[in-house]
């Protein structure tokens, strides 16, 4: 090939090779967007949670917007919902022609997440929800960027309290997510409190409750952050935001989106690839169309067929069975429980470690590291700590038998099994 033809293929391929990375690289996040809508796939968009909510929850989940006629006022679905509301709940009020609590008294749910707005005073006597929700921080949604999450490395602590579904737990949190707290004037059961990090002789504030309303029910959150990408995609948030929507789970679960209203909202919201650019002038997008079409004459005017024989490939054997199977006959002919039971324990004690937090090597501290162990698996505290001094015991002991090796092996399964993470 001569040179003049191998420049133009390299400079063909380095160009086919650009825009290839540019289709594919990644666009940065925007932390600043705290719209919650349903096409934003920002960590504070909604596109990745209203995905995974309409995946997991059973009775059904969507996004309404324009189409809300068919929920509400004369000519509405007879199909109860549950409305979920991420700081939108004027927006709705606006938008139907009945009165709000009519649909919750029917039999119809809301789950309220709201932030800065006092429902209970301001609104109408009729709209009233018997809830306030009042900020306790200088904090703002406005101003919170990436730069602003990075500086709160203090962090608060959302307890579970209330219902009869799950048990008590504790669920640590960045402290930008808790700066609001509710106080109730109507018959709420408390759901949620918050222990603030550095917080001396003071009451924990109450951060999630429920009442029953009429036929229906309404929760109130105070934190309506966690109802997005970045809530539903991080290990400690997500089981909160699942138990709070579990409290209305027998009913399909409808999100109020507004941005769903402007189609000008609709497509600035809609993200494009880094070739948006390109394409959006017209002296480059011709430049584009060209090289690609250069690409594609390339192509077809130099590829030739070729018939290749394919090699088999023979799959590689698995000997993990026949590795499985000598470790346990050594095991079995040296009959030695002893050493099995400590590689079983050493195995038990890091799981807790890794994935509870839970150290029962910490002699010094073990009896407040069997009381959280306690506490997550539902174990009796004395019940607990008799299995493992049993099996501390047995690790140093000479010889045990073949029927007290399973049961110990069987306690140390069962406190994995039970444990909640």
């Amino acid at each position: 090939m001569k040179s003049s033809r191998l420049f133009i293929v390299i400079i063909i391929v380095l160009m086919v090779v650009m825009i290839l990375f540019q289709m594919s690289a990644p666009t940065r996040f925007n932390w600043d967007d705290h719209s919650q809508s349903y096409k934003s796939k920002q960590p504070f968009g909604c596109y990745v949670m209203d995905s995974v909510l309409r995946a997991s929850l059973p009775q059904g989940y969507e996004v309404i917007g324009v189409d809300i006629d068919k929920y509400t006022g004369k000519k509405a679905n007879r199909t109860k919902h549950t409305f979920l509301f991420t700081n939108n709940l004027e927006d709705f009020i606006g938008s139907v022609d009945e009165s709000f609590l009519e649909l919750i008294e029917k039999g119809n749910n809301a789950i309220i997440a709201t932030e800065y707005k006092s429902y209970y005073e301001e609104m109408p006597e009729e709209i009233g929800l018997g809830y306030r929700c009042y900020s306790t921080s200088y904090s703002s949604w406005d101003n919170i960027s990436k730069e602003s999450l990075s500086e709160y490395v203090s962090y608060d602590t959302v307890y579970w309290e209330g219902g009869e579904k799950f048990a008590p737990a504790s669920y640590p949190i960045n402290s930008i997510f808790s700066t609001n707290k509710l106080t109730f004037s109507g018959d709420y059961t408390i759901l949620a409190t918050l222990d603030k990090e550095g917080a001396l002789n003071e009451d924990p504030d109450i951060v999630a409750g429920i009442c029953e309303f009429g036929k229906g029910k309404i929760v109130v959150v105070s934190m309506p952050m966690i109802f997005s990408n970045y809530g539903i995609l991080n290990d400690t948030i997500r089981p909160l935001v699942m138990r709070l929507l579990s409290q209305c789970s027998d009913l399909p679960v409808v999100r109020y989106d507004p941005s769903l209203w402007s189609k000008v909202e609709r497509e600035e919201q809609e993200e494009g690839s880094p070739l948006r650019y390109l394409l959006a002038n017209r002296p480059l997008r011709w430049a584009l169309y060209l090289a690609l079409a250069t690409v594609v004459a390339f192509i077809l005017f130099s590829a030739r067929r070729r018939q290749r024989v394919i090699p088999v490939i023979k799959p590689p054997v698995n000997h993990m069975m026949n590795f499985v199977k000598r470790i346990g006959g050594i095991y079995y002919k040296r009959h030695d429980n002893v050493d099995l039971l400590i590689k079983k324990y050493v195995t038990f004690s890091n799981e807790l470690r890794t994935k509870a937090m839970i150290n029962v090597d910490d002699y010094d501290h073990i009896d407040d590291e069997l009381q959280s162990l306690s506490t997550r698996t539902d174990i009796p505290f004395n019940e607990l700590q008799q299995q493992i001094y049993d099996v501390w015991s047995a690790t140093n002991a000479s010889s045990i038998s073949d029927k007290r090796l399973q049961q110990l092996i069987d306690a140390m399964n069962n406190i994995l099994h039970r444990i909640n993470i």
